[in-house]
């Protein structure tokens, strides 16, 4: 009888917080099998109570344990076997679901300031053509509106922020020792000590080192007639999910990347600072506590 093959680990996300990098460095250690689709969202959709209505989004969802469990079959004799999903961490019922069918594997979760999070969330939204209102703060607003509406947790741009809430139903579901929390400041200006300890933490050789130079999926904006075309075929999933850095020279793909995408404008601080107090403050104060970790820089 074929073996089943089974993730004992999960990057449960967060959203736009470096689980893609994170993913892009565990996907090279020899000992790591990291699925080919970065983002299965099983739990999201197996057993599932919301009916999100997904704004341009196609395509067929893994939905049974047996196609879930096929994403891991190619892997050889690797010690670790993982996934990326960044909904996990938001989706109310994942943290349940996984412990009822994996209460062995283990936990990821990078954190960012959530402000800061949710602009990013935005603008990963507005460069995939998926987000009409034209600013920020007008999109928070409309958050209340649209969740009510039954939008999408694309679009949910300062409730994925509630991190205390969130992680409490991991803390809840499975023992302290089997989920590390990364804070996302700590992976961007140190991959390769963050990149050590998770390795650690998967038991597999922490000497190894990977290629952590690139920053992978960063946020963008559409930028002239070829970003249009882009952000078109994005949005409509005519984009096949290629890592074109495999095939093409660096600066080739720096140079594409650079025509059809300019820098967005950066947040201000007094902004961060505003939603910050008015809406995050006690929950990071919570959250402080529960992962035992100062985030006063957050406030």
């Amino acid at each position: 009888m074929k073996e089943i093959k089974k993730p004992n680990f999960i990057i449960i996300g967060a959203m736009k917080a470096a689980t893609t990098s994170l993913y892009t460095y565990l996907k090279q250690h020899p000992d790591v099998f990291m699925t080919h689709i970065k983002e299965p969202m099983f739990f999201n959709n197996f057993k599932t109570e919301n009916n999100y209505i997904v704004k341009g989004r196609k395509g067929s969802k893994i939905s049974t344990l047996k196609a879930y469990y096929a994403l891991f079959d190619n892997a050889e004799n690797e010690i670790a076997l993982g996934e990326a999903s960044p909904t996990y961490i938001y989706t109310k019922n994942c943290a349940t679901l996984i412990q009822e069918h994996l209460p062995e594997v283990k936990i990821i979760a990078i954190l960012r300031q959530p402000v800061k999070r949710a602009y990013s969330n935005y603008l990963h939204a507005k460069r995939a053509g998926r987000e009409p209102i034209n600013s920020f703060i007008d999109a928070i607003n409309s958050e209340e509106e649209r969740i009510e509406k039954n939008w999408s947790p694309l679009y949910h741009y300062k409730e994925k922020g509630f991190y205390f809430r969130q992680l409490s139903r991991y803390f809840k579901e499975f023992k302290k020792e089997q989920i590390k929390v990364i804070l996302f400041e700590d992976i961007i200006d140190n991959p390769q000590k963050i990149t050590k300890e998770v390795f650690k933490f998967l038991g597999v050789d922490s000497s190894f080192a990977p290629n952590t130079s690139k920053k992978a999926n960063v946020a963008g904006k559409p930028k002239g007639v070829a970003g249009w075309i882009v952000m078109k075929l994005r949005k409509n999933n005519l984009i096949p999910n290629i890592e074109f850095s495999k095939y093409l020279p660096e600066f080739i793909v720096s140079y594409i990347l650079k025509t059809i995408y300019s820098k967005p404008e950066k947040i201000d601080n007094k902004t961060i600072n505003n939603l910050t107090n008015k809406y995050y403050k006690e929950d990071i104060k919570q959250l402080e506590k529960l992962i035992e970790r100062d985030l006063s820089n957050w406030l």
